[in-house]
């Protein structure tokens, strides 16, 4: 529910001692660097660190070949074993014998496609009875086997006129003809010419001893024994594999964490025989990393909170619990918060949860969704963390609607047995309903804009930003403003009792706006600087204007953005009241047929439809106004395998 704290790490050593840091922090896997440079104004003397992995090549050679053999391996602990020169010559080893099984296993796969595509285009050049050989001897004809589509084939009247254009067709499938054409060798480049150019494409038929029938059944011999050569090899594979299974763990988790050191390294700068690293490291962590980083000889480290370092904008790693982790997808959609701001991740999950439920209610589709999600969920897909809450949020307001997969008078047994009701107490597609449901939805979206401009009030006054936080359209300005234009709007409608005399207009409506017109002077002033006005006072007050302008249309159409809550709770009702209509047209079986496929149809089309929505309305109409989403996020260096 919150951010992590996130502690700034100076660390300053003596070169040689480098490598052991590097050990270290990739040890305790909660160290994320940045580039010292950034932090010191003085850079002159301060050099990049160049390192070379030494086992560069054995690495690349030992990655090359596992994925040549797609073998994954895992990350385990390395600790135990130690790693020389004489390892690297088994690694070296292992990868010779991994690519050895790949060269074969390509070569044979290879084989085996070619003697298919043999067979297949020789298949129908059959019942010939023609030596090629003769064929091939011929000194003032030249043949050429193949296929021609179809399109092409059918072009060929197009060359009438041409006694050596001739096709012979011998067999043909849905998108070709197989068969040759015979030219003059004298004319055999024009012709050859004339059939690329109809898309002829070549067998090699001319390339065979004997009868397509003899060649025919050769490689219909052939192919078994590949297939069986093939898989003895996968087998003898498998084996080798199994059987060097913890070896070549032991050396991808060496090399994973060998790279994570040098990584670290290259973030490095030396001046004279020292180093300086400097990085981000979670607060629960801090110390221990600096107490096992200070054992180091010559090594020194200093520790500074992450507010205190806002202007190099720390890393955010964001906590939630169960309830709220999944949404963080979302909020990483929008933009990570920067380490200034709050995480609204909780604000997403309560507000999104409950406009799915309002929008989708009916308790039967909304327990089908939550059944998706925990299905979606098993899956590791990030949405099913969010569907889980939204199903459940749809079946509670499915029960005030009293729907049921459509059917809207299932619960009334219910509602008499628990409130002695004899039917549900909302009917959706009634009138009146139908009015309270569309007065409730901008009601919905007037105390959620407010809500906003709140959140962005506390927060602006949080980062020292008394501009936006008094002056803005979204601070105290633009909230007093928004209250009492609403205030006066609905006393005047609902009530009919009339709010807006001149005294309230002036110090509830016109002032504010004057404040927010004059936003930018007025923040610079509060802020005690000497450049406060304007550069031309004309220009400012015609680009103020409209920019005004364009803040009253968002007040306006942010709050009418959500008259699409009312809407969806309708469009429930009126879709689902035609599949029933379609059904009741039929009887028996067809009756249960449109009634289950339009449920179908329905909760999926509407599921999606509402989770776009939702997530509209929370990006456009409330995150614009208190959110910023420009921070980046806490990528520790970790051998874990992601």
């Amino acid at each position: 529910m919150a951010i992590a704290k996130i502690k700034c790490l100076r660390i300053i050593g003596l070169q040689e001692k480098l490598y052991d840091v590097a050990e270290t922090l990739v040890k305790f896997q909660s160290f994320q660097p940045d580039d010292p440079l950034n932090f010191h104004s003085d850079i002159k003397m301060f050099i990049p660190v160049q390192t070379n992995n030494p086992y560069g090549e054995t690495v690349e050679k030992f990655n090359t070949a596992l994925e040549s053999c797609g073998v994954k391996c895992e990350i385990t602990g390395i600790s135990e074993k130690e790693f020389d020169e004489n390892t690297a010559h088994d690694v070296d080893k292992l990868s010779d014998k991994l690519n050895e099984f790949a060269d074969k296993k390509l070569k044979l796969e290879s084989d085996i496609g070619e003697c298919e595509r043999n067979i297949e285009q020789i298949g129908h050049f059959l019942d010939l009875n023609l030596e090629i050989d003769k064929i091939n001897k011929c000194r003032y004809v030249k043949a050429n086997f193949g296929k021609l589509p179809k399109e092409s084939f059918e072009k060929m009247q197009n060359y009438s006129d041409n006694p050596f254009v001739i096709f012979f067709p011998y067999s043909h499938d849905d998108d070709y003809y197989w068969g040759l054409y015979i030219s003059p060798i004298a004319n055999s480049d024009d012709v050859d010419r004339i059939f690329s150019g109809l898309y002829f494409e070549s067998c090699g038929v001319l390339d065979l001893n004997g009868t397509p029938e003899q060649y025919y059944t050769e490689q219909k011999e052939r192919l078994p024994k590949l297939r069986q050569e093939l898989e003895n090899l996968k087998a003898e594979l498998d084996k080798f594999i199994k059987d060097n299974r913890d070896d070549m763990n032991y050396y991808h988790s060496y090399f994973t964490e060998l790279q994570k050191r040098f990584d670290i390294m290259a973030k490095a700068v030396t001046y004279n025989k020292c180093f300086v690293i400097v990085g981000w490291v979670t607060a629960d962590k801090a110390k221990k990393t600096a107490k096992a980083l200070s054992k180091i000889a010559s090594v020194e480290c200093t520790l500074t909170n992450g507010k205190e370092e806002l202007k190099h904008s720390p890393p955010v790693k964001l906590k939630n619990n169960f309830f709220t982790r999944g949404f963080e997808f979302y909020t990483e959609m929008y933009g990570l918060p920067n380490y200034s701001e709050f995480d609204p991740t909780t604000f997403i999950a309560v507000t999104y949860t409950i406009l799915f439920g309002i929008m989708f209610g009916d308790l039967g589709h909304g327990l089908m969704v939550m059944l998706f999600g925990i299905f979606m969920k098993k899956k590791k897909n990030p949405l099913g963390s969010i569907l889980i809450p939204c199903g459940i949020s749809g079946a509670l307001f499915g029960l005030v609607y009293g729907s049921v997969f459509g059917f809207e008078e299932a619960l009334n047994p219910l509602y008499k047995a628990l409130f002695g009701l004899d039917e549900k107490p909302i009917s959706v597609m009634e009138p009146a309903t139908t009015n309270t449901i569309i007065y409730l939805a901008v009601g919905i979206g007037i105390l959620l804009v407010t809500l906003a401009i709140i959140l962005n009030v506390i927060v602006s006054f949080k980062m020292n930003d008394k501009e936006n936080a008094v002056f803005g359209n979204n601070g105290l300005a633009g909230l007093v403003f928004y209250t009492a234009a609403v205030a006066a709007l609905v006393s005047q409608m609902m009530l009919g009792v009339k709010l807006a005399n001149p005294l309230y207009v002036a110090l509830l409506i016109a002032i504010p706006l004057v404040l927010i017109f004059l936003k930018e002077p007025l923040g610079k002033l509060v802020q005690g600087k000497k450049d406060w006005q304007p550069e031309s006072w004309g220009g400012y007050c015609v680009q103020n204007f409209f920019e005004l302008f364009e803040v009253l249309l968002s007040y306006v159409t942010n709050t009418m953005s959500f008259l699409r809550v009312g809407a969806f709770v309708l469009v429930h009702a009126g879709m689902m009241e035609v599949v029933f209509t379609l059904a009741n047209m039929s009887s028996g079986f067809g009756y249960v047929a449109i009634v289950v496929i339009g449920n179908i149809f329905v909760m999926a089309l509407e599921a999606l439809l509402v989770c776009i929505q939702v997530l509209r309305l929370e990006f456009y109409e409330m995150f614009g106004r208190f959110y910023k989403g420009d921070g980046r996020a806490f990528k520790p260096v970790t051998t874990l395998a992601e």
